[in-house]
């Protein structure tokens, strides 16, 4: 997290010019508690195809059907750490919902499919042209994805699912989703549902680590920058599940039926020609409903741009975030120097903040905390009492691996696995319907 959102939890979740979103609604959630299936936007015609599979998975559905074989198997999913946070198992689930099944002629839906991308790459290639010429290629996209669905027998009816919730702690070798049915109706759905659950827990299982090493203190998900766009929903969801108290985005907001927070980045103070204040007074003119974080670190003077702003602000001041470089010392450091690391934010920088601002009566300010932050970094922050309120974290929790396996263990209800793996039991493991509609 380097210049952009700080916002601290409790705030209202719009306001000012943020764009109006629909309410969230139960509609978010399936009886059982589940997030729907349509939620997660799965392109379902690709996952019907195996368009979005390794190819020996998709093989594999392809000689089975062609054998006519329904061999039954059980597949049981499992990871290779202890206390991961399991993430990604509605969506893994919504996956075999919508994508497990069979094609009843697979040459004419081979062809249907080709078709299909074919008027999916036309509609994009519409769309900055907009107008009619947009609205008849996505009409054409539309009835491509009808004429497969004409095509496809469902088969999620027909398989025996059993899985864990997003949320639930695991260990090693535990089976967080168990499969049961015909192999061919699910075989080219494997790698995609490997990679969603190994990216959610990874998300989710790093969250949590960093929330529990700032012992109850706010952590923000502001991981937006560090990857690619069309992560967000899904990262932002996984970050709620591993305890984050808010995220950047919207769309990191959506799945979980909230807002995006953020305040000011450095780019619009740098518009005000440098001018922290001025920057803050156009905020509280034209962003009225949010509570007011002032960015105080573009001059390298965390102490004096605080206190400028409390000055200006008075009660109408929330907070202050540090975002100080790692490659700068602080002006208010410049006299300390000696037997500590002054880079960046660090612990001194901090504690000059809270000093300042307490010797002027200023103690309802927040102090909030960005750039380059990890949970063995606030780890060391709360060992030694540092005066920080919340912190907002970014790259450090998209990295690691949470990689997940899954593997047939029975065959017609009997034991039949690879070397080294076997059937393991769980009480844990609850029923779910993926032949209930889920939407």
């Amino acid at each position: 997290m380097t210049s952009e959102q700080a916002e601290p939890p409790g705030w209202p979740r719009s306001g000012g010019s943020a764009t109006p979103l629909p309410p969230p609604s139960d509609e978010l959630r399936q009886p059982d508690g589940r997030l729907a299936h349509w939620v997660f936007g799965l392109p379902v015609a690709e996952l019907r195809a195996g368009y979005r599979s390794a190819v020996y998975f998709d093989r594999a559905r392809r000689i089975l059907a062609g054998e006519g074989a329904d061999t039954r198997v059980t597949v049981q999913v499992f990871q290779r750490g202890d206390g991961v946070v399991a993430c990604g198992i509605d969506e893994a689930l919504a996956v075999l919902a919508l994508g497990a099944g069979a094609f009843t002629d697979q040459a004419t839906a081979d062809h249907a499919f080709g078709e299909h991308l074919r008027a999916r790459n036309q509609a994009r290639r519409a769309r900055p042209r907009g107008g009619p010429a947009y609205l008849e290629a996505v009409r054409l996209q539309v009835d491509s994805e009808i004429a497969l669905d004409q095509l496809w027998r469902r088969g999620g009816a027909e398989l025996e699912v059993r899985a864990l919730r997003d949320g639930d702690r695991i260990d090693a070798w535990e089976p967080v989703v168990e499969i049961t049915g015909p192999y061919r109706l699910f075989a080219h759905l494997e790698s995609v549902y490997l990679g969603v659950l190994a990216r959610r827990s990874l998300v989710a299982s790093n969250v949590s680590r960093v929330v529990g090493a700032a012992k109850g203190k706010p952590v923000l998900f502001f991981a937006d920058r560090f990857d690619h766009w069309a992560t967000q929903g899904g990262d932002g969801y996984a970050a709620f599940v591993g305890g984050a108290q808010g995220v950047a985005t919207d769309a990191q907001a959506a799945w979980w039926g909230e807002r995006g927070l953020g305040t000011t980045p450095h780019a619009l103070i740098a518009t005000f020609d440098g001018d922290t204040v001025a920057a803050m007074r156009a905020f509280a003119r034209h962003i009225p409903d949010v509570p007011l974080v002032a960015l105080v670190d573009f001059d390298n003077d965390c102490v004096g741009t605080s206190l400028a702003c409390a000055r200006a602000f008075g009660e109408r001041l929330w907070g202050v975030r540090l975002d100080t470089a790692s490659t700068l010392v602080d002006r208010s450091l410049w006299d300390q120097l000696g037997d500590f690391d002054p880079t960046g934010v660090n612990p001194q920088l901090v504690r000059n903040v809270r000093g300042a601002l307490d010797a002027e009566g200023f103690g309802h300010v927040r102090v909030i905390c960005s750039g380059g932050f990890s949970a063995e970094r606030i780890t060391a922050f709360e060992r030694a009492g540092v005066p920080v309120d919340s912190y907002a974290v970014g790259s450090a929790l998209l990295k690691g691996a949470s990689d997940y396996t899954a593997d047939v263990v029975l065959r017609e209800g009997r034991p039949c696995a690879k070397v080294g793996r076997h059937h393991r039991p769980s009480e844990r493991l609850q029923p779910v319907d993926l032949g209930a509609d889920g939407a």
